[in-house]
C-alpha cells in the first residue's frame, strides 16, 4: 500500500514537470510575446513568434498568425509554383495597420537574404503568404522568385 501511493506520488510529481516544462506562456490573438529570433539549424520560424513590423529599432506592431488572418487576404496566382497561387495579407495591409504611411522602401527579414522594397514595389499582388509550415513568405507574381523570402520575420521602414 505505502508503496503504492509513494509511486502515485512520484508519478504526479514527474507528469507536473512535464507539463510545467512544455508549457508555453499564451498568446493574444493578433499578438505574440518573444521576438522571433530568425532560424537556427534551417528551421522554420513559425508565426506565433511574430511577424514584426519596425522603424529602426523600434517596434511599430507585432503579429500572429491570428493577427494575419485577421486582416484582407488576397490570392496572387503564382505560375511556376507547386501552390499555384499565394495567400494572405498584402505587404501594404500590414504596413497600414502598423500606422506606417507613404514609404520610399521597405526592407523584408526572413531565412533567405534580406530584400529591400521599393515602394512600386508595394502592389496588392505582393503577399505574405501564411505557409502550411505556419511561417510567412514574401511572395507574388510580379515578384521574381528570387527575391522571394520564407520564413519572414519583420519589416522594416526607413526612419
Amino acid at each position: 500500500m505505502w508503496l503504492r501511493t509513494c509511486g502515485r506520488i512520484l508519478l504526479a510529481v514527474l507528469l507536473g514537470s512535464v507539463l510545467v516544462a512544455c508549457a508555453g506562456s499564451p498568446l493574444e490573438p493578433g499578438a505574440s510575446g518573444a521576438p522571433g529570433a530568425g532560424t537556427e539549424g534551417g528551421a522554420a520560424t513559425p508565426v506565433a513568434e511574430g511577424l514584426v513590423v519596425r522603424r529602426g529599432d523600434h517596434e511599430l506592431l507585432r503579429l500572429d498568425v491570428d493577427g494575419l488572418r485577421a486582416l484582407p487576404q488576397v490570392e496572387a496566382a503564382t505560375a511556376g509554383t507547386g501552390k499555384g497561387s499565394q495567400r494572405g495579407p498584402t505587404v501594404r495591409a500590414v504596413l497600414d495597420r502598423a500606422g506606417v504611411g507613404a514609404v520610399t522602401t521597405v526592407t523584408v527579414e526572413g531565412r533567405d537574404p534580406t530584400q529591400t522594397l521599393t515602394a512600386a514595389d508595394l502592389t496588392d499582388r505582393l503577399v505574405l503568404d501564411l505557409t502550411a509550415r505556419g511561417t510567412v513568405k514574401l511572395a507574388g507574381p510580379d515578384l521574381p522568385r528570387e527575391r522571394w523570402v520564407r520564413d519572414v520575420t519583420a519589416l522594416v521602414v526607413p526612419e
